[in-house]
């Protein structure tokens, strides 16, 4: 009762002190700037540089970021950097009209114009981000200040070059794409090069780990001095686990991930494959990876419990590329492995189930064995749907699907085709097939092999008035009367698939509305 009495004298007596300090006037002023659906548009088209947040009142998120949202507004403000803030509760036009999904959500206004913000959310963060986006893509660095600048960002890239040069172009051409990972700088110096063991022209990156320090001659080819970038952005036989994960995929280089099992393991691969990875660094990002706490990743690269073991993934396309496991994994194996795989020599690796005796029925069971001969047959449309045994909503709609299977079956030019996205890769690189949940159903047209994803609901009319929409080939043994339809409330609703990522832990199954 004692607490009870406490905790209600206190909470009276702050209530009491903010009724006092609003009548007196004393009210603080929010440094953020509260636009609505009156003024947004006026208000960002007049800005050279500046921070909007869209929020919800009741999102958790929001109301932690709040506070540091604050002080990062009051302290960018001697910058003249202005930040803002959108209540999509009430102000649902403005939310709409930018196709705002979540909550918080930040964009960048510059110039008038709305880009999506890259950093994260904490005050330093948002700070940092915005003073660095107030200076151009590619400073001039002199040399008081070049230190200074090379310790300034985690990695730091300069050229070497005089600025008014192809490869000053060239430099800003790539700072453009990358500005958010890394800092870029020039420097129109042939002594400072000179001291630094820098070509002129010449390109240098600086980083707080692994070499500290990488030198090349600037090339004039764009894409040679990217990979430059791209292969300095990640350690030389480094650790790949769930914090570095991403920074590999960013990289756009192949990763080579080098297995182990136990301490003693990891540090006989460390030394015995240093020279490899130096000598492939530019084509192929060598990786330690623990198969104790990553086993799942080996087993969806199709490995087998066995280690040590090597295979190479390529993020940007999901394939994989497998070291027999059939013998004891050796340095020149692995190394003649990654120069056959530089060169082309290597075949990606693709998990599938056993080729169908029989595919008689409406709908056609695909595998990987079968996909690129079922699915990009030219003289075909193919509406295909990548489901999961487990998937409560594949299941339900697994009868509507049969029906629309028996629909078309008289239809040659027309195929109805399902595959188990559990037990099959997908042999495609295509980003229209790198789906995100079960059932993700795809049109895949005849002639141009173009893919339409299917975004309706899944009833029978509106399968069949999605095909004869798209399908070149959409006749079929009957013709009802058919008009796309979606019930009210009827959400296209999926099951998450498990990402194929190293540090990937699945949460409980949930819902995810599109």
């Amino acid at each position: 009762m004692k607490l009870y009495f406490t905790r209600t004298a206190a909470s009276v007596a702050l209530v009491a002190c903010g009724l006092a300090a609003t009548a007196s006037g004393d009210k603080v002023e929010s440094a953020v700037k509260v636009l609505n659906n009156s003024n947004f548009q006026q208000w960002t088209a007049s800005q050279d540089l500046a921070l909007v947040e869209f929020y919800a009142p009741w999102c958790g998120y929001c109301q932690a970021m709040a506070p540091g949202y604050e002080n990062a507004a009051k302290e960018l403000k001697s910058d003249s950097i202005s930040l803002a803030k959108v209540d999509c509760m009430a102000e649902k036009a403005v939310c709409d009209d930018l196709n705002i999904k979540g909550y918080p959500t930040l964009k960048v206004v510059k110039d008038g114009k709305l880009t999506n913000y890259n950093g994260t959310r904490q005050e330093s963060s948002i700070v940092n981000y915005m003073r660095k986006h107030s200076k151009p893509v590619v400073q001039q660095v002199a040399w008081r200040e070049f230190d200074k600048f090379v310790q300034s960002d985690h990695m730091v890239v300069v050229g070497f070059f005089d600025e008014k040069s192809r490869e000053a172009d060239v430099l800003k051409k790539i700072a453009q794409e990358a500005f958010d990972d890394y800092t870029f700088g020039y420097v129109n110096d042939r002594t400072l090069a000179g001291k630094q063991g820098i070509s002129y022209p010449g390109l240098a990156v600086f980083k707080d780990f692994d070499t500290r320090k990488d030198v090349y001659e600037f090339a004039r080819d764009e894409n040679t001095v990217r990979s430059y970038i791209r292969s300095s952005s990640v350690p030389v036989l480094g650790e790949l686990n769930a914090q570095t994960f991403g920074t590999y995929v960013r990289s756009g280089i192949p990763i080579g991930l080098l297995f182990y099992s136990t301490d003693e393991m990891r540090k006989s691969l460390e030394s015995e494959y240093l020279d490899v990875a130096i000598k492939h660094k530019r084509a192929v990002s060598l990786a330690l990876v623990d198969a104790r706490i990553y086993h799942k990743h080996a087993k969806n690269l199709n490995l087998k419990p066995a280690w040590p073991a090597f295979a190479i993934q390529e993020p940007t396309k999901q394939f994989k590329y497998l070291l027999s496991q059939y013998k004891r994994m050796k340095v020149g194996d692995v190394d003649d492995f990654i120069g056959n795989f530089i060169e082309g020599k290597v075949e990606p690796n693709f998990k599938s189930q056993p080729i169908p005796n029989s595919n008689d029925g409406g709908v056609v069971d695909v595998v990987a064995k079968t996909f690129n001969d079922v699915v990009f047959d030219k003289s075909k449309d193919v509406l295909i749907e990548f489901y999961a045994p487990w998937c409560i909503y594949c299941k339900r709609m697994a009868e509507t699907y049969k029906e629309l299977g028996e629909h078309f079956k008289e239809n040659t030019n027309l195929v109805i085709a399902k595959m188990d996205g559990t037990e099959n890769d997908i042999p495609s690189a295509d980003p229209g097939l790198q789906f995100p949940g079960y059932p993700t159903i795809v049109l895949v047209r005849a002639g141009d092999n173009a893919i339409v994803q299917y975004n309706g609901n899944r009833s029978l009319k509106s399968f069949i008035a999605f095909i004869k929409k798209h399908a070149v080939n959409s006749e079929s043994h009957t013709e009802p009367a058919v008009t796309a339809e979606r019930a009210d409330g009827d959400e296209h609703v999926y099951i998450e698939a498990p990402k194929h990522a190293v540090g990937y832990t699945p949460k409980d199954t949930r819902h995810v509305e599109l």
